[in-house]
């Protein structure tokens, strides 16, 4: 862990436009594994052609309390339930001995804020120190207990520098980090589920819209959901909300909130972000009925709703069962990360 600690350190230093070149792109694993409060999901890929070819995957489900995703108290409740699924799935996706994965985690392990600024300083270190600074008073918690990452989004409408920034309980990632070491495992990267479907998505096409009009992508398992906007490729709104204070989807009770969610989020668009309408929703709904959030998303009017899907970058999954594809999404978009 030492090495990969030292590792990420020296990436994080390195300048931004260095960073960018192909051939300094981390080597990840093509092994990504989701972590959800419901279940375990594996893929493995491998290079064929010049492309990728799904080697294998695994799905197993966890019982209640497994697993608790929380920005202020996320919890392994029956650490050796959790081991034992993980190798489970790496099992069934023939990766028990790949030594290198890639982490996906709920939306809500982390907080994330999406932070315009007029200009930013050219070292990451103070970059790193202004981001604190705006967000010390945002978080739940001690910045001296964070572990915190940012992603340069680029300039927005205004000119203005908009940076994507996630923040987590440091000692809830060393626990989950500590748990994968206990199988044989050095973790690669550690991201969010829903950025890791968005990942999929954008390398799929999905997001190259010749209209001019913005896309959306619903994620949502039993215990939160998700929700993005893209224009022009780039991210411009996101948003991740537990159904309630304590337990998982509740059907009614559950998509009143999802419904005023959408609303307060679609409002926000039209006046602040200056929407002009949303073309497309891809949706991902894993763990419960699918029908009941569809509606209410198309009600909304986030326009034409479509099951997420992979066709173009992983051929073999063209064939495979949609509900198989949904529940591999986040997976899989993980181990597509090396790319571009």
């Amino acid at each position: 862990m030492g090495v990969a600690v030292d590792v990420a350190s020296w990436w994080e230093r390195l300048p931004d436009g260095l960073r960018r070149r192909p051939w300094m792109r981390p080597d990840y694993p093509l092994v990504g594994v989701e972590i959800r409060e419901d279940a375990v999901v594996a893929v493995r890929l491998v290079r064929k052609s010049g492309g990728y070819r799904l080697a294998g995957h695994g799905i197993a489900a966890l019982e209640p309390g497994t697993f608790t995703s929380s920005i202020v108290r996320p919890s392994i409740g029956a650490p050796e339930a959790l081991a034992a699924a993980v190798g489970s799935v790496l099992r069934q996706a023939g990766a028990e001995r790949a030594g290198r994965v890639s982490l996906a985690l709920p939306d809500t392990f982390a907080r994330v804020f999406m932070l315009d600024f007029r200009d930013l300083p050219k070292r990451r270190e103070q970059v790193g120190e202004v981001v604190k600074w705006r967000l010390k008073k945002s978080i739940p918690f001690p910045l001296e207990e964070a572990r915190l990452s940012w992603h340069l989004l680029g300039r927005g409408d205004d000119g203005r520098e908009m940076l994507l920034v996630a923040v987590s309980r440091r000692e809830a990632v060393v626990a989950l980090e500590g748990l994968l070491e206990g199988l044989g495992l050095r973790v690669g990267l550690i991201d969010l589920a829903t950025f890791d479907l968005l990942n999929a998505l954008r390398l799929d096409g999905a997001f190259d819209v010749d209209s001019g009009r913005d896309t959306a992508l619903l994620s949502a398992t039993p215990t939160y959901f998700s929700f993005m906007i893209v224009r022009g490729g780039r991210l411009i709104f996101y948003r991740a909300k537990n159904y309630h204070v304590k337990g998982r989807y509740r059907g009614e009770e559950s998509l009143r909130v999802v419904v005023r969610e959408l609303r307060s989020t679609l409002s926000y668009y039209e006046e602040h972000l200056l929407g002009e309408g949303i073309e497309t929703l891809h949706a991902r709904v894993v763990g419960i009925d699918p029908e009941g959030l569809i509606g209410v998303a198309r009600e909304a009017g986030c326009g034409a709703v479509r099951d997420a899907a992979v066709r173009r970058v992983v051929p073999e999954l063209a064939d495979a069962p949609q509900e198989e594809v949904l529940e591999l999404l986040p997976a899989l978009g993980l181990a597509l990360r090396r790319e571009p």
